[in-house]
């Protein structure tokens, strides 16, 4: 609605992972490189977490697009599985027929998949997102796909994306053993308030195709404080912001437009904590 009315081609604050939008920021940056050396060294498995809305899968989509011809890949998205259907998916993604197959025959199937390709010099990266969500068993099937190696290389390595939880999951005693074979484990953290403010601008100019600086100075810092750096949330709250600026045809967004989005994002929670947090006194009677 409001992109031709501002010069943009295409709406810069969708929530879709488009690695054309990725803005590296220190941890992000840090996060691809650690992820790009461990594959690089054959590390055997690799951890990122981060919080709901920090940028995981679009970080992850574009490791895939740094990757190189070398590299199979079998990306998991749906975590909620059975160890048995993890293998089925795993196998699937890979090329492997997976119809009638026991669990046994899956294994079999599997290494004989990652012999030849090692043979060929092809890696093969198994890539787990949402990875919070596996339960224990299927997390120690995971643990014993990373046993499928020879003299001197694993066959198979593993990334694990997921939530602050995934850590608290490896924490516990029953998969102490998969804990200690993580040899690269790297926390992405929100925006800081410089980040966020060059996070927008990023955006807009991507979309824009040119610089395009449609939100004041004290508009990025409401964002940031309201957002607390989250680009889900950042994104969330431009949008919307952007929404309310078209409405009121308005040459670009404001501090006042930013809090009137997150109080309609918030909706009745905040309404209802206002409302709640004035004194009798202060309230108006109605008679």
């Amino acid at each position: 609605m409001y992109t031709a009315f501002y010069g943009l081609r295409e709406k810069p604050f969708a929530l879709s992972p488009d690695p054309r939008y990725l803005f590296l920021a220190e941890a992000h940056r840090e996060a691809l490189a650690h992820l790009l050396y461990g594959i690089d060294q054959g590390e055997g498995f690799i951890a990122v977490t981060g919080e709901v809305g920090t940028g995981k899968t679009t970080l992850c989509r574009t490791l895939l697009k740094r990757l190189g011809a070398a590299t199979e890949v079998a990306y998991v998205f749906n975590p909620t599985l059975t160890s048995f259907e993890l293998l089925q998916a795993i196998n699937a993604e890979l090329g492997l027929p997976v119809a009638n197959r026991s669990q046994r025959e899956l294994h079999e199937q599997i290494n004989d998949f990652l012999l030849a390709q090692r043979r060929d010099g092809r890696r093969v990266l198994l890539i787990v997102d949402e990875a919070q969500d596996l339960s224990t068993e299927t997390l120690e099937q995971i643990r014993l796909l990373s046993n499928l190696e020879t003299d001197t290389q694993k066959l198979l390595q593993i990334i694990l994306i997921g939530q602050p939880e995934l850590d608290a999951m490896l924490a516990s005693p029953q998969l102490r053993q998969l804990r200690q074979r993580i040899t690269v484990h790297w926390r992405l953290d929100p925006l800081s308030p410089s980040e966020t403010r060059s996070y927008v601008r990023h955006r807009l100019r991507i979309a824009a195709g040119t610089e395009r600086d449609l939100f004041t100075g004290p508009a990025l810092r409401e964002i940031h404080r309201r957002s607390g750096g989250v680009p889900r949330l950042v994104n969330v709250l431009c949008d919307r912001a952007l929404l309310a600026g078209f409405a009121e045809g308005a040459s670009g967004v404001d501090r006042r437009r930013v809090r009137r989005a997150w109080r309609e994002i918030r909706g009745p929670e905040v309404r209802g904590r206002r409302r709640s947090a004035l004194s009798p006194r202060g309230a108006r009677e109605t008679r």
